[in-house]
């Protein structure tokens, strides 16, 4: 990921001012900052969903304005918010995710077992979202991330309200995920800890 002089204003109001950063292949990177910091913003203009109102950034060499199509194809997005449907299990969320991005069947059906595992879910695959607890939504969101074999992940605050405990644990899955999956990973934070531990 390669980031110049990105800039966001808003009605006179400027949310991310010259920022320039790269990330190495495999990093985790922290955007760590309070809130209003312009974190997320960043996030939304390497995804495609804002536009810069100037300054350069690519993902994977796939220019941000030019080639939305070939970057969102290269990534994958955990948003602050969720995004899960809750009347469909974690089996029908991912199955739905893949066939969005083309995955034949036989690929899908694979890749779904392969992330269940990755973040403990298998057991729950065929339970309802709307059951889940919220740790559990997380690593459901994580999981679903990963489906379309993403170069990039996108973490937009991904323990925001959650208890320490489950904060912790999430923490573990993104540093083994990291490990074995080799996604470079951007994360945004307002914990200090979070941001030291990754």
């Amino acid at each position: 990921i390669e980031i110049k002089k990105l800039t966001k204003d808003f009605n006179g109001l400027t949310a991310v001012n010259d920022v320039s950063f790269e990330v190495k292949e495999g990093e985790i990177f922290g955007l760590l900052g309070p809130n209003g910091a312009g974190k997320t913003t960043i996030i939304k203009m390497l995804a495609t969903l804002l536009n810069p109102t100037k300054g350069e950034a690519e993902i994977w060499g796939f220019d941000v304005l030019k080639q939305r199509n070939e970057v969102r194809n290269s990534i994958g997005i955990v948003f602050q918010e969720p995004t899960l449907d809750n009347r469909l299990t974690a089996r029908e969320n991912l199955d739905f995710h893949a066939r969005l991005y083309g995955l034949g069947n036989e690929i899908r059906q694979k890749r779904i077992k392969e992330v269940l595992d990755l973040v403990g879910l298998q057991d729950k695959a065929n339970v309802l979202v709307e059951n889940y607890s919220g740790g559990m939504q997380r690593r459901l969101e994580i999981a679903r991330g990963l489906m379309h074999y993403p170069k990039v992940l996108f973490l937009d605050e991904p323990t925001l309200g959650l208890d320490p405990q489950t904060r912790y644990n999430i923490w573990d899955y993104i540093r083994e995920l990291n490990r074995r999956e080799k996604t470079t990973m951007i994360l945004t934070t307002h914990y200090m800890e979070e941001a030291d531990y990754l």
